[in-house]
């Protein structure tokens, strides 16, 4: 998959911003070990994202960098 930032480059939809706004929404990841997590960071360069996941359990503080087209994906699509 094309990065994120490359994308926006490309075609001007200011994906990587929407991310931006985003920070704190919580989604349904299916990567996340509760099968929720918290968007909690996008990298400088917006091709990364950190996520923690949420819920109960003892995985439910757990943080994990993910690509953000993915994370994109999971909030918007």
């Amino acid at each position: 998959m094309i990065a994120l930032s490359v994308q926006d480059a490309a075609d001007g939809k200011g994906k990587v911003a929407e991310l931006r706004s985003a920070i704190g929404t919580k989604f349904g990841f299916y990567k996340s070990a509760t099968g929720q997590a918290k968007l909690i960071s996008v990298s400088a360069d917006g091709n990364t994202c950190v996520v923690q996941d949420t819920g109960s359990g003892k995985h439910h503080m757990l943080r994990r960098t993910a690509p953000s087209w993915l994370i994109w994906n999971a909030i918007f699509y």
